[in-house]
């Protein structure tokens, strides 16, 4: 566009107005940014998804995955066996565990194959999940007895807790003796079908509450509970049980009640059957048998046993 104009001597000029078109901010960057953005973004996206597929093969595959599942000894109270005792050893909080042998490891491979069966049809149990399905198995069969009232089944770090005790109808064994309610037979019956069919070693104690026993003289609460207790493994045992599955028969009087603020309540007096794990069984074993080094003592004087040895 020129225009005309009067100079300031008289002379004459002309303007020049250039008029430019406006580029758009697209039209001065392009679009090549877009590109580059959504191929960073699905790179990302295959790194996440190949990560979240390998997780679950890198826990499987570590050492230590479900070390604390089978733990013998972490938390709990009053014992290492009741499932309500809290670890004796501890470094910086962290249970000691001892590391079980090559033949355990082979045979919890084994075990934990769903696809592997034995020939007589027992199997061992060890993780959690294997336990649950097993406590959900007796409470089914204490139901066709009409016993889920006496029956109490819990998964503990030692094992399996099972609780054998009375109603508001019916009391286990008679008064202040043990003698076995027939209900109650019935109830160690069918859990002896599921246990004969378990290769989990067991331990058997008898609880009482804290009334005196006054009925004879030198008998008390230790005697009536062991009794109880060895009566409860002879009806198992008769009614199928293998006799080598039981490792040990205990009294327990009144050391252990359920509600200790009520020692004298009936709620105390119960049977408990403990199903161990191996790691549980081999720290039993541990605690009594004779595999760990001593000093033994005769006329000739002292000597060590080391571990795996006799000695004199």
């Amino acid at each position: 566009m020129r225009s005309r104009g009067k100079g300031g001597a008289g002379g004459e000029h002309e303007i020049i107005i250039k008029r430019r078109s406006k580029k758009g901010h697209e039209d001065e960057h392009g679009g090549a940014w877009k590109v580059a953005f959504a191929d960073f973004t699905l790179a990302m996206m295959a790194l996440f998804m190949v990560l979240w597929i390998i997780q679950p093969q890198m826990e499987m595959s570590n050492p230590s995955y479900g070390e604390m599942e089978s733990n013998p000894l972490v938390d709990g109270g009053a014992g290492i066996f009741d499932g309500t005792s809290t670890s004796p050893l501890e470094l910086d909080g962290m249970p000691i565990r001892p590391a079980p042998s090559e033949p355990e490891r082979q045979r919890d491979e084994r075990s934990s194959d769903a696809g592997e069966t034995p020939a007589d049809g027992t199997r061992r149990y060890a993780s959690s999940a294997e336990l649950q399905a097993l406590a959900a198995l007796m409470q089914e069969v204490a139901g066709q007895v009409d016993a889920l009232a006496n029956l109490e089944v819990n998964v503990v770090p030692q094992g399996l807790r099972i609780l054998i005790k009375d109603d508001q109808q019916r009391f286990m064994f008679q008064r202040g003796s043990a003698v076995l309610n027939p209900h109650f037979a019935r109830l160690l019956g069918v859990l002896a079908g599921v246990l004969s069919k378990v290769e989990n070693k067991l331990i058997i104690s008898g609880h009482t509450d804290a009334t005196p026993y006054r009925l004879q003289s030198g008998y008390n609460n230790w005697n009536l509970s062991g009794d109880r207790a060895l009566r409860a493994r002879n009806v198992l045992v008769d009614a199928g049980l293998p006799g080598g599955s039981v490792l040990q028969v205990t009294a327990q009087a009144d050391v252990m009640p359920l509600r200790p603020d009520a020692p004298e309540d009936g709620a105390n007096r119960r049977v408990e059957i403990l199903l161990l794990t191996d790691s549980a069984e081999a720290l039993y074993k541990e605690l009594f048998g004779d595999s760990y080094g001593k000093v033994r003592f005769s006329e000739s004087g002292a000597r060590y046993s080391g571990e795996g040895q006799k000695g004199i």
